[in-house]
C-alpha cells in the first residue's frame, strides 16, 4: 500500500457495549465484512458505469483496502482509512471515486430500508446477501451511525439488518442495470417492445416511457436471429438469481460491437454455398453468434481487434499477425474454438489448443499469451 491515505467515511458506534471504554474485539470482523460489502457494491457500479456484462478488471478489489487507523473516544469512533495502491499495474479506482460512490449508495440503501421505502434501483442485487451479514455482532441496543451530520448520514441497527434480510429473500427486485440482447419487435402504440436476451436467448417484454428511444430501438430492430446485439441501460425487474424478468423502462441504448465488426459479421452472414470458387460452405447463424460473443469477450478483456475471415468449412477465423509470428482462433461448426500460435522464425516453435466456444477464460488466456509471445 502507498502512503497516500485518507479517511473513508465516518463511523460512530453507540449504545450497549460502546458506551464503555475501548472497542470490543468481536466487532473487528465487522470491518472486514464492510470492506467486502463496499467492494461488492463497487463491482456492480462498475458494470453500470462502464456498460459491461463481464467481470471487473483484474486487480479491482486490490485497489481498495481499509485500515483501522485509530479509535477515538465519544462512545466509540473508529477511524477507517483507505490507501491508494502503489503497484503501477493496478488502476487507481479510488481516484475514480467508485468506492466512495459505493459507500454513499450503501448509506442511501440503509436510509431507504429504515424508512420502509424501496431499495435504490442502482443498488446491485447480488450485494444484498453480503449486506445482510454485515452488522452480525450488533446487539439490540447498539447501532452504527455513518457520516453523522452530513447529507449521507445513515443509521444501522439489528432492526434495519432484519429488514435487509427480509428484502434479500424477495423473489423480485427493481434494479437499474445493463442488459445485452436483440430488439425483435417494437409496439409504439403502447410503448412496448420485445427483447431477446443474449445470455440465454429468452424473449422478454420491455416498456419505455419516452418516445425519444423509439428511433434508437428501430435502428437495431431485426426480426431475424441476426439482429445486432445491443446494450440497454434500463430499469428492470430482476430475480434474486439475477435473471431479468421484465424491462420497465429504457434509459439508453447503444451497439455492443463497433460498427466495423458488425459490418464484417454481416458480410459473412451473406455468403452463400460455393463462395470460394465453387467451394466454401455457408456459415451458420449459430457460428456467427458464437463469433460475436467471442468478439465481445475480446473487447471486454482488452484483446486487440483481430482480422476476421470465413473458412471453407462453415467457420469463422480470427487472426493476429506480427513480425515474428501469428495467432489464429477458428470457430468451427461443431461449436469448438481451434487455437494455433506459431513463430515465423522458428519452425519448431508453435502451440495449439481446442476448447468449447463458451470456455471464454481458457480462450482468452491462450490468446493473451500467444499474442504477446508470437504476434506482439
Amino acid at each position: 500500500m502507498g502512503s497516500d491515505a485518507r479517511t473513508f467515511g465516518s463511523w460512530h458506534l453507540r449504545g450497549g457495549r460502546y458506551e464503555q471504554h475501548g472497542l470490543p474485539v468481536d466487532v473487528l470482523s465487522e470491518f472486514a465484512r464492510y470492506q467486502r460489502l463496499v467492494v461488492d457494491v463497487a463491482r456492480g457500479l462498475y458494470k453500470q458505469r462502464f456498460m459491461t456484462r463481464q467481470r471487473v478488471p483484474r486487480g479491482f478489489a486490490s485497489g481498495f483496502s481499509l485500515r483501522l487507523a485509530a479509535v477515538h473516544e465519544g462512545s466509540v469512533i473508529p477511524v477507517l482509512e483507505v490507501s491508494r495502491p502503489s503497484e503501477p499495474d493496478l488502476f487507481d479506482w479510488d481516484a475514480l471515486g467508485i468506492f466512495d460512490d459505493a459507500r454513499v449508495l450503501i448509506q442511501e440503501t440503509l436510509r431507504a430500508v429504515s424508512d420502509g421505502e424501496r431499495i435504490p434501483p442502482n443498488f446491485p442485487v447480488h450485494a444484498l446477501r453480503e449486506f445482510s451479514t454485515f452488522g452480525r455482532s450488533l446487539q439490540e441496543d447498539e447501532f452504527i451511525e455513518f457520516d453523522p451530520g452530513t447529507d449521507h448520514a445513515a443509521v444501522y441497527s439489528q432492526a434495519v439488518r432484519r429488514s435487509l434480510q427480509e428484502r434479500a429473500k424477495l423473489d423480485k427486485f427493481e434494479v437499474e442495470t445493463l442488459i445485452t440482447g436483440q430488439v425483435t419487435g417494437i409496439y409504439a402504440d403502447d410503448g412496448s417492445f420485445k427483447f431477446r436476451l443474449a445470455e440465454n436467448g429468452r424473449v422478454i417484454s420491455g416498456h419505455f416511457s419516452s418516445d425519444d428511444v423509439v428511433p434508437d430501438l428501430k435502428q437495431y430492430l431485426d426480426l431475424s436471429s441476426m439482429a445486432p446485439t445491443v446494450a440497454l441501460s434500463a430499469v428492470a425487474i430482476q430475480s434474486m438469481t439475477e435473471d431479468i424478468i421484465e424491462i420497465q423502462d429504457v434509459l439508453g441504448i447503444e451497439p455492443v460491437l463497433p460498427s466495423e465488426l458488425v459490418e464484417r459479421l454481416t458480410e459473412l452472414s451473406k455468403l452463400e454455398s460455393g463462395w470460394l470458387e465453387g467451394a466454401g460452405e455457408e456459415i451458420s447463424k449459430i457460428v456467427l453468434r458464437q463469433a460475436e460473443s467471442l468478439l465481445l469477450s475480446f473487447l471486454d478483456e482488452g484483446i486487440e481487434r483481430p482480422r476476421i475471415f470465413p473458412t471453407d468449412r462453415s467457420g469463422v477465423q480470427f487472426e493476429w499477425s506480427g513480425a515474428h509470428g501469428e495467432v489464429t482462433a477458428e470457430i468451427t461448426r461443431d461449436e469448438k474454438v481451434e487455437l494455433y500460435a506459431y513463430s515465423k522464425t522458428d519452425d519448431d516453435d508453435e502451440e495449439e489448443a481446442t476448447y468449447k466456444w463458451s470456455q471464454f477464460e481458457d480462450v482468452i488466456s491462450f490468446l493473451r499469451r500467444g499474442i504477446r509471445e508470437y504476434a506482439g
